[in-house]
């Protein structure tokens, strides 16, 4: 509701500018003379033709446009922009008569006196101001230009937009099933090793689940959802992995009243399990999260280590793709790939 709110105060600021717009230069000399109906009848033919070519943008913006041009119906849709076109000039021409204007206020022709007319119009060329059709055919042509270019762009930001969910979809569509198949193949080492842990681990597994089936395709959730679906999953690797890596792990600054996008971190995380974790080896993986303000840094570093060749990592691309497309001027990536660590550092605003 508060987003309408200056939507609806722009649209009447626009309209009222617009109905004003004729008065704003006055053959008095004067810079702007407020619209005398009463008395002025050119003042009330203007607003008359004015209100109405109002009311036709939205016509055409709302329901025209729509209706035809967007569905390829430009031959009706050029039609009965000619068509009203039509009755526009017919208007600024009938109504340029005191007897025929409605909005007259002063006194009346007797009816056996009214001049007879006929349709189609006879446009009088001697009409005042009003009736000059170089000034009605410019405004309409405007009116029919500038709803035609809104439109036209709208449906563009709109068909953008949903290709952009599109694509966010199709990317945690990817990372959902990776991530899953790397924490089943953890819990399978520790079920190999008929480990006591096995059990505690399935527990981690389902809690992680739940977060990805209720969270995952939420736009934003909580950061201390986040966090704590991050602690899940570090605990289920230190249960994985017991004491054949050093893990330090820390998170540090408020979590709480703070908003970030699900799984948009965790794929740096299991990176650096994934290819800093060797039994054989000195292996240290590093995890540091500080909240400040409205700003989240997440450091990840883990040694390189030699490790059976796998496929390069679709979660952590797919991850860079989504901040680009989520956090385009909110977010700084910087990733140190050098010969005996892997380092990243990821600051996003987490404000909601």
């Amino acid at each position: 509701m508060k987003k309408k709110i200056p939507f609806y105060a722009w649209h009447i600021l626009v309209c009222i500018t617009f109905m004003l717009l004729p008065y704003a230069f006055t053959s008095t000399g004067s810079v702007f003379n407020l619209p005398n109906l009463s008395h002025n009848g050119h003042d009330r033919i203007y607003f008359l033709i004015y209100f109405l070519l109002l009311l036709f943008f939205y016509f055409n913006y709302y329901y025209l446009i729509p209706k035809f041009y967007f569905s390829h119906k430009m031959v009706s849709y050029f039609g009965i922009i000619v068509v009203f076109l039509l009755f526009f000039l017919w208007i600024s021409t009938y109504f340029d008569h005191p007897e025929r204007n409605f909005l007259d206020f002063g006194k009346r022709m007797p009816l056996h006196n009214k001049m007879p007319h006929s349709f189609p119009p006879n446009f009088d060329k001697r009409g005042g101001p009003p009736t000059q059709y170089s000034h009605t055919i410019l405004v309409y042509l405007i009116g029919v230009i500038s709803s035609l270019l809104f439109a036209i762009n709208n449906q563009l930001r709109k068909v953008e937009k949903e290709k952009m969910q599109s694509e966010l979809s199709f990317l945690k569509a990817q990372i959902n099933p990776h991530f899953l198949f790397n924490t089943l193949n953890s819990i399978y080492a520790l079920a190999i090793k008929k480990s006591d842990k096995t059990a505690d681990a399935v527990v981690q597994l389902s809690e992680l689940m739940r977060y990805i089936i209720t969270n995952a395709n939420d736009d934003v959730i909580s950061l201390d959802k986040e966090i704590n679906y991050i602690n899940n999953f570090v605990e289920l690797q230190k249960t994985r992995l017991g004491n054949t890596v050093n893990i330090n792990y820390k998170v540090e600054g408020n979590q709480y009243g703070k908003c970030i996008t699900p799984l948009i971190l965790i794929s740096f995380i299991e990176n650096a399990f994934k290819h800093g974790v060797n039994p054989n080896q000195d292996s240290e993986i590093k995890i540091h999260i500080n909240i400040e303000q409205e700003n989240l840094i997440l450091f990840v570093s883990n040694n390189k280590v030699k490790s059976s060749p796998s496929e390069s990592g679709i979660g952590l691309q797919n991850t860079i793709e989504r901040l680009t497309h989520l956090y385009p001027d909110t977010h700084d990536l910087t990733i140190d790939d050098n010969p005996e660590t892997y380092n990243v550092t990821l600051k996003i605003k987490v404000a909601c």
